[in-house]
Formats: structure tokens, C-alpha cells, sequence
């Protein structure tokens, strides 16, 4: 058995489905786990209810934004909860606990301390919709963090080779997955194909994109879909589009109503590499994604969906699809064998149990 703690201010969607998979899954594996998080707007009420009763959550506040003092508070505070629990493994998830965490790492001074990770879930300098200016200053920190002796784990190939490139070696590939068995296979069989995307509106989702696709398509007979809730401008440019916004959802109601898609649509600016496009693929749907790190892991051009960029783009190869059913069948069926194939939760614990260094399933070293 290890002692494991994970470390996440980003507590919500994407991140939090993948933090909670993974603490469960170490947990069930026979290993201590503890979960240091904040709560952020978007942290669902039942943010408990999605971790096993066996891992320990512990509430720490840190916020999104550089505050030198919170962040002091937040580092102190951290510090002394990891030399209470005095973990093998501390596993930091996304951009401000990863900084914070990192600062922790070069405290400790004993030796034979924990093995620091660092996931940071889509890189801060590649979301160009923020700005030159910000991504140089988002940049800037992450190449003085990356002097931290801290392995990053890429949850895909080309966020690591973005990490490689710009900021360090030490990095290895731990893909995001999910559990598969929970994904029911997709039946539309409507009068009206849906094409949708799940998720939170928000800048990174880029609804805008979202909303100009759906007003290029009017004349289509379909139903465009947003199986989620956000940003209130975000959800007011959607339905002046036409598009139905469903708001939040339960993930459970969010799974039922990806099976109800005939296509789903990835619209991001930016990704790490998107949980709800490998569900989408899981279930058996086609997939048009924007070509950004993370949605081009997933995506094969005309095997499993399409990558694309433009409004232009998407409306032209959606009216392909919308006339095609065979050709929808194909790519859904390849989509459902690339998902089963490559991104069971099983192999993503293998892998990340290989990078901490501890055996694979909870087994001890003979």
C-alpha cells in the first residue's frame, strides 16, 4: 500500500472527472488516498457523492487567479497537511495548485520525501484566446517552474511534446480515460438528427464557434445541442443561434443525453485531451473537433470523425455527414474501437502507476 495525495484547485468538470477516477481507482487498488481540493463555482453540489467513501477529502482553499498572499496561505497550509499525512506520491493537478505545489516540493528538505507530479490538464500558455500578452506571462512562469525537479504527465502525446518543446524533458504520457462500461452505445433513430457537444459554456469550450456552425446550418433538418451550463453570455449567444441549452446536468443524465446524438461536435479553443470526446467516441458517434493538442490524438481524418477549424469547415462537412448515414455508421463504429482500444481506465492506471513507480492494481514488489 502507498500513501497518495492528490493536490487540485481546478476542482470541476474535466479535471475533477479525472482526479475522481483516478483516487477512486488507486483507493479500490488498496492505497491510502487523500484528495487536497478547493471548490470553484463550477464544483457540483454533489462533489462528494463522486469519490469513493474510502478517499479523504480535505478542503483547501486557493484561487484561480495570482494573489501573492492567498498563495502563500495556500502553500503554507498545503505544506503542513502533507507533513501530517506524509504521502510516497503527491500528484498536483492543473495550473495553480500545480505552481503552489511545486514551491511546496522545494520546502522539503528531508530526504527520502515524496515523489512529486505534476498534470497540468491543458497547458495556460496555449490558450491564445487570452492574449499575447497573458500566454507570454502564463509562459514565463511555467519555464521558471519547470526548473522544480516535478515529472510532468501529459494526459496525451502532443500536450507532451508541447511540454517538451517549451518547458521539460521530465515528462511522461498518462492518457486521460474513462470507465467504459459506463458509456451506453448511442441511438438517435429521431425524426431530426442531434448534433451536440457536452460540457460547461465556457471560454474554452468556444461557444461562439458553437453558435455560428448552428446559424450556418439553419435550413439542415437538425437539432443542435449543448448538454450543459456556463458562462451566461456564452448561453445567450447559443440560443440566438437556436441551439438548445440543456444547462448543468447530472453526469448521469449528461451520459443519456450523449447517447441521443447522432453527431457531436468539439468546438475548443484549447484542450489537454478531452474527456467528453473520448466518451462521445466510446459510445460510437462521429466527432468534428477543432485541430488542437488533445483533439488530435483522438481525432483520424476520415477514420473516426474529422478535425477542422473554420465555421466554414465544420457547417460543410456536417452537411456531408448529415446526407450520409452510412458514412456516420463507419466513423461512429471506428470511433467506438479507437476509444475501447486505447483509453480504458484500467490502462491509464497501469501507466500512472508506472510513473509513480508503484505496481500496477495494488500489487507489492515480490
Amino acid at each position: 500500500m502507498s500513501r497518495i495525495v492528490h493536490v487540485v484547485e481546478s476542482f470541476g468538470a474535466g479535471t475533477l472527472s479525472m482526479v475522481s477516477a483516478m483516487a477512486n481507482q488507486q483507493a479500490a487498488d488498496g492505497h491510502a488516498v487523500t484528495v487536497i481540493h478547493s471548490v470553484r463555482e463550477e464544483t457540483p453540489a454533489n462533489w462528494r457523492a463522486l469519490f469513493a467513501s474510502a478517499v479523504a477529502c480535505i478542503h483547501l482553499p486557493m484561487q484561480r487567479a495570482i494573489h501573492p498572499l492567498n498563495d502563500f496561505r495556500a502553500g503554507r497550509a498545503l505544506y503542513r497537511w502533507l507533513r501530517d499525512l506524509q504521502p510516497e506520491v503527491v500528484h498536483l493537478h492543473s495550473s495553480k495548485a500545480g505552481a503552489i505545489g511545486r514551491l511546496v516540493s522545494l520546502m522539503w528538505a528531508e530526504p527520502g520525501g515524496p515523489r512529486w507530479f505534476f498534470s497540468p490538464h491543458g497547458l495556460s500558455f496555449l490558450q491564445r484566446a487570452e492574449g499575447r500578452l497573458k500566454n507570454s506571462i502564463f509562459l514565463g512562469i511555467e519555464k521558471i517552474l519547470a526548473g522544480v525537479p516535478v515529472t510532468f504527465l501529459a494526459c496525451s502525446p502532443s500536450e507532451a511534446e508541447e511540454i517538451r518543446t517549451h518547458l521539460s524533458p521530465n515528462v511522461r504520457v498518462v492518457n486521460n480515460a474513462i470507465d467504459l462500461a459506463l458509456i451506453s452505445p448511442a441511438r438517435p433513430g429521431g425524426a431530426r438528427l442531434r448534433i451536440g457537444t457536452v460540457g460547461r459554456v465556457t471560454l474554452a469550450r468556444n461557444p461562439e464557434l458553437f453558435a455560428e456552425i448552428a446559424a450556418q446550418c439553419r435550413d439542415l433538418p437538425v437539432d443542435f445541442v449543448w448538454v450543459g451550463g456556463g458562462d451566461a453570455s456564452g448561453e445567450a449567444g447559443l440560443r440566438t443561434a437556436g441551439v438548445q441549452v440543456l444547462g448543468w446536468c447530472e453526469r448521469a443524465v449528461a451520459l443519456r443525453e450523449l447517447a441521443q446524438l447522432d453527431i457531436y461536435l468539439q468546438t475548443s479553443r484549447w484542450e489537454g485531451l478531452p474527456v467528453a470526446v473520448i466518451e462521445a467516441m466510446a459510445a460510437g458517434l462521429p466527432v468534428l473537433a477543432t485541430n488542437v493538442v488533445g483533439n488530435r490524438d483522438l481525432v483520424q481524418n476520415g477514420v473516426n470523425g474529422y478535425l477542422v477549424n473554420t465555421a466554414d469547415e465544420f457547417s460543410q462537412t456536417l452537411r456531408r455527414l448529415v446526407a450520409d448515414a452510412e458514412a456516420r455508421a463507419q466513423l461512429g463504429d471506428a470511433a467506438r474501437e479507437f476509444a475501447q482500444a486505447h483509453y480504458s481506465l484500467r490502462r491509464m492506471m497501469n501507466d500512472l502507476y508506472a510513473a509513480y513507480g508503484i505496481p500496477p492494481q495494488g500489487q507489492e514488489t515480490p
